[in-house]
């Protein structure tokens, strides 16, 4: 009965020492990294700033560490970055605490190619009263190339003059100097689309008043009085 009564004593000894040494023994807790941007999407160029400190350790953090997905890099809680190109950047924290016990998240960042410029000139053109107008069946030039700009290259201007052709198809052309000719009198909205090497495309529009003037076959001599409002023949 003795050698029984020793062992469970010994055993309970062994029991408490262990759960006495499990008790000090306290495991190591990694630190967890979080943080916000203040822009997540926008036309380049542009500043974003970075905010890490809703990041949190068992033990203090010594150390944020930041990649922006460009090439830069900054350390701090908080840092700014300024991003020139577009693309998709994946921005990654990584937060250290005095441990040496680390963690790191990532974010993606959009920066977005800025649209190309658009504009054109037209001529020939007369002013009338403050209201610019062309004749119908002049050849009228259309010229973009000096209004239309970007931070790489346009590949294509594309035009439409504001009505349809007999046959049902759009009255187009493409480049950055056309010619047309309108053959009826009337209002159109002439469209420029330019669309650069990164996918980025602007529209301008403009109106254009034409006018007919007096019939072709006319035999018009002395002061007569034009009416500008009426229709070619």
């Amino acid at each position: 009965m003795k050698t029984g009564k020793l062992s469970l004593v010994l055993a309970v000894m062994c029991l408490v020492a262990a759960s006495i040494s499990g008790c000090l023994k306290i495991a190591s807790v990694s630190p967890q990294a979080l943080f916000t941007a203040s822009l997540a999407e926008q036309v380049v160029p542009f500043t974003a700033s970075f905010d890490g400190t809703l990041s949190y350790a068992a033990k203090a953090i010594v150390s944020y560490l930041w990649n922006f997905g460009d090439g830069g890099a900054a350390d701090g809680p908080v840092v700014d970055h300024n991003y020139v190109q577009d693309g998709a950047y994946q921005v990654t924290l990584t937060v250290i605490d005095e441990s040496g016990l680390s963690a790191s998240t990532t974010m993606e960042l959009q920066a977005l190619n800025p649209p190309p410029t658009a504009g054109f000139t037209y001529t020939p053109k007369s002013n009338m009263e403050g209201v610019y107008f062309v004749s119908c069946s002049e050849t009228i030039t259309f010229d973009a190339e000096d209004l239309c700009t970007d931070d790489g290259s346009i590949i294509s201007y594309d035009w439409y003059f504001g009505y349809r052709t007999p046959d049902g198809e759009p009255a187009s052309a493409s480049g950055p100097q056309v010619t047309h000719e309108f053959l009826y009198s009337g209002t159109y909205t002439v469209i420029l689309t330019v669309t650069d090497d990164d996918g980025g495309t602007t529209q301008y529009s403009e109106q254009l008043v034409v006018e007919g003037g007096p019939p072709c076959n006319a035999d018009v001599t002395g002061d007569v009085p034009w009416n500008y409002g009426g229709t070619c023949t």
